[in-house]
């Protein structure tokens, strides 16, 4: 299944079996049953095993935020290196998507592999001022 959950399904004033929460999160079974050992709290240490919505939609939560990394204007997120790093050479592209914004094309300063990051047009004025960033347009 999907590496992704959804919490929308998943109600917080009702319990839940395992492959119940499963279903609710749009995920596996043995998916939920790692998380209670990562750290979700089950209702009891009795059979079968009862989870709470809330508490169920607190882990997911945390989860969640602890995944999202904040960037500076001038960083891309490199998922090889798994972390915020700056454009080799100093470059990167600007692909216009639309008239709102477009998306950052760059390669990793330290893996060089392909770096992307979406941005709004108003941000790009800004990133243009950073001195170690050029930006060449594309389109």
């Amino acid at each position: 299944m999907a590496r992704r959950f959804k919490t929308r399904g998943i109600k917080a004033n009702k319990t839940y079996r395992i492959d119940e929460l499963a279903d609710a999160a749009g995920v596996s079974p043995p998916t939920v049953r790692s998380w209670l050992k990562a750290g979700m709290t089950p209702i009891d240490g009795n059979r079968p095993t009862m989870i709470m919505g809330f508490h169920a939609l607190e882990f997911l939560t945390a989860r969640k935020n602890s995944a999202k990394h904040t960037l500076a204007l001038g960083e891309f997120y490199c998922f090889r290196c798994k972390a915020p790093r700056s454009p080799l050479g100093a470059l990167a592209d600007y692909e216009p998507s639309s008239a709102t914004g477009g998306r950052l094309e760059a390669f990793c300063g330290v893996c060089e592999c392909f770096c992307n990051r979406n941005i709004s047009a108003s941000d790009l004025s800004a990133i243009r001022k950073i001195p170690d960033v050029e930006i060449r347009d594309t389109g």
